[in-house]
């Protein structure tokens, strides 16, 4: 987990249940830059897929929330 100043908690992970192959998932992560670092992130629908595999309590709790931004940047595309 990191954060600093402007920054909520990021956490970071290691292990990931329910995906592809590392190459398979790595080709689908997006770039961004972080304290001019440059980091991946999976796409919003991958990490939802591993939270939903990992059934976890923790991420079980957090789905509706993240679903429901799926569903807000799906309908912002939309109307573009």
């Amino acid at each position: 987990m990191i954060g600093g100043d402007g920054l909520d908690r990021i956490d970071l992970v290691l292990t990931a249940h329910g995906l592809d192959s590392f190459d398979e998932e790595y080709a689908r992560a997006h770039d961004y830059q972080l304290d001019g670092m440059r980091i991946r992130v999976l796409p919003l629908e991958r990490v939802i897929a591993s939270k939903r595999a990992a059934r976890r309590a923790k991420d079980l709790a957090q789905l509706p929330l993240l679903e429901a931004a799926l569903a807000a940047r799906r309908a912002t595309e939309e109307e573009t």
